[in-house]
C-alpha cells in the first residue's frame, strides 16, 4: 500500500509523528524549526527526543536548526520531486544550525 503524496506543508508537518522511526533516530535529542515562506507562510516547531517526534505550530527559542524555505519547496523536498541536498546547493533553501542534525534527519521519517 502507497500512502498518497503530502499535497500541503500542513499535511506533511502533521504526518512528521506518524511517519517517525524510533529504532532510526535512537539517542537524538534535536529541535529543528522551520520556518516557511510562500504559498503556504508558517512556523512549526519538530522536536525528536527520547524516541518520540512532536510537531507544534510557532516557534522554538532554541532550535538545534532552523530551516528556512518557501513552503512549495519543501513539499517537493518531502515529495521526493527534489532532492534537499541540490535545493540547498541550488539556493532554494537556507537553514541555521547544525549540519549533521539536517543531513540525518530524513533518515529519521519513513519515506511514503
Amino acid at each position: 500500500m502507497t500512502q498518497e503524496l503530502p499535497t500541503s506543508i500542513k499535511q506533511v508537518m502533521d504526518g512528521m509523528p506518524g511517519a517517525f522511526q524510533p529504532d532510526k533516530a535512537s539517542g537524538v535529542n534535536a529541535t529543528l524549526q522551520f520556518n516557511f515562506t510562500g504559498d503556504e507562510p508558517g512556523e512549526y516547531s519538530v522536536t525528536v527526543a527520547d524516541g518520540k517526534c512532536e510537531v507544534k505550530e510557532g516557534t522554538n527559542d532554541s532550535p538545534t536548526v532552523t530551516i528556512n524555505a518557501p513552503s512549495d519547496v519543501w513539499l517537493k523536498i518531502m515529495r521526493q520531486e527534489l532532492d534537499g541536498a541540490t535545493a540547498f546547493m541550488s539556493g532554494q533553501f537556507t537553514f541555521t544550525g547544525d549540519m549533521g542534525v539536517l543531513m540525518q534527519m530524513q533518515t529519521w521519517f519513513a519515506q511514503s
